[in-house]
């Protein structure tokens, strides 16, 4: 018997909901399909009987889910930095998909421009020089303005893409010290007349305490400040939930916004009756997330192919909405099923109050609805138990049974 308890006392402020990201491996599968589907697949994603995504993340450059490498610009003074490679696939679904709702829009780069770098690559890692922090704050600087002349308005920046990872894509280390130069000393400079704010980190969750030390304290912190252009971190998934270090960093830094940037399941092929497992891992991470304070959660790619691409380098994961075997249409998949399902539950605009939750085989996450609470409750298990729950409100106790990858909502009024 797993027991959850509502802490109406410890309010984590709004839920802001969640969303995906806009790779070109997206972008070019949603060129593949007919207009009328391309709508359809909208609607799925945006649309108010759909998974209401309010979020929309894309990378200043190229990654790993690009049908090649590219860069913007070649020349160290920036002066043939264009975004033209854009104009074919990003940007006709990013627009299409601004239209459909407002939407908040992080960018982050996987790499700076290969001119500026101590490998002269975009790829395998590598420096930025550290005589060249403030032209790359020009560069980031120049990229929004030309996403801003598209009608495109980012809210928010995540400097670097996993800063302490070697990728045989495009990828780039960053010290924590390196860091917090760019965002504070740089890159908050370049961004003050601009309605942008700086999201740090954007890497996994292991020593997210740690993390947060490091980047919110230090040399330039104390000599720039923590102004409103550092709104908070961002993070990826990819090395557990760690909820023990979420929560020391909420109780710590009440006042940041925490975003959970990225997540996806490795590719296989698609069988319905498997991916359907992937809801475990998805719900895990959100319900926890939330319940740690986190205002917002992005999924990685939104429409992948068949095999789980393009993407250039052989990085093939999964997407909750996937084309078909014939590349003319798409599948809902259960993953995008759970994603829709918990985002109906627990709706973005929600007022967020904190669980305890007495065991690893349960997720919850509780909202205040005029005067009551609404809970959302989620069988995380591995095994297929069923797995019973006591939910508690001050002297109230309500009970739920559920099923293997079963989640469902509880009110007290």
């Amino acid at each position: 018997m797993t027991k959850v308890t509502i802490r109406p006392e410890l309010e984590l402020g709004i839920w802001q909901g969640i969303g995906g990201a806009i790779t070109e491996a997206t972008a070019y599968n949603f060129a593949q399909l007919s207009s009328k589907k391309q709508q359809k697949l909208l609607d799925a994603y945006y649309g108010k009987d759909g998974a209401d995504y309010r979020w929309v993340r894309i990378s200043i450059g190229s990654n790993d889910f690009c049908l090649e490498p590219f860069e913007y610009t070649k020349k160290r003074n920036l002066s043939d930095f264009s975004i033209a490679h854009d104009q074919k696939w990003l940007l006709p679904m990013l627009k299409r998909a601004a239209k459909q709702k407002e939407l908040k829009i992080i960018a982050s780069p996987w790499s700076p421009p290969s001119c500026l770098k101590t490998t002269h690559m975009t790829r395998f890692g590598g420096h930025l020089k550290p005589w060249r922090y403030g032209r790359y704050a020009k560069y980031i600087g120049k990229w929004l303005d030309a996403y801003a002349e598209e009608g495109i308005k980012v809210d928010y920046i995540a400097p670097q893409n996993e800063p302490h990872a070697i990728q045989k894509w495009e990828s780039c280390l960053f010290s924590y010290r390196g860091q917090r130069r760019l965002a504070y000393k740089y890159l908050a400079s370049e961004l003050a007349d601009r309605d942008t704010q700086i999201l740090l980190w954007d890497h996994n969750k292991k020593k997210f305490d740690q993390v947060a030390d490091r980047l919110l304290n230090g040399k330039y912190v104390t000599k720039y400040g923590r102004d409103q252009k550092v709104a908070g971190i961002c993070y990826h998934w990819y090395n557990g939930t760690h909820a023990d270090k979420m929560w020391q960093v909420r109780e710590k830094y009440p006042d940041i916004m925490t975003v959970s940037s990225e997540m996806c399941c490795g590719w296989s092929p698609y069988v319905a009756e498997n991916w359907a497992n992937a809801s475990n891992p998805y719900y895990r991470e959100l319900l926890s997330d939330i319940n740690c304070g986190a205002s917002a959660w992005i999924d990685w790619n939104m429409l992948l192919s068949w095999r789980g691409g393009p993407t250039y380098c052989n990085n093939a994961c999964a997407s909750p909405v996937i084309m078909n075997e014939a590349g003319d249409d798409f599948i809902l998949t259960p993953i995008y099923d759970a994603l829709k399902k918990f985002s109906q539950l627990f709706p973005a605009g929600s007022k967020v109050v904190r669980c305890d939750i007495s065991s690893d085989q349960i997720a919850a996450v509780a909202r205040k609805v005029g005067k009551g609470y609404e809970v959302v409750v989620a069988n995380i298990s591995d095994d297929d138990k069923k797995q019973e729950v006591d939910i508690q409100l001050g002297a109230s106790i309500k009970h739920l049974s559920l099923n293997k990858l079963e989640i469902a909502k509880i009110a007290f009024k």
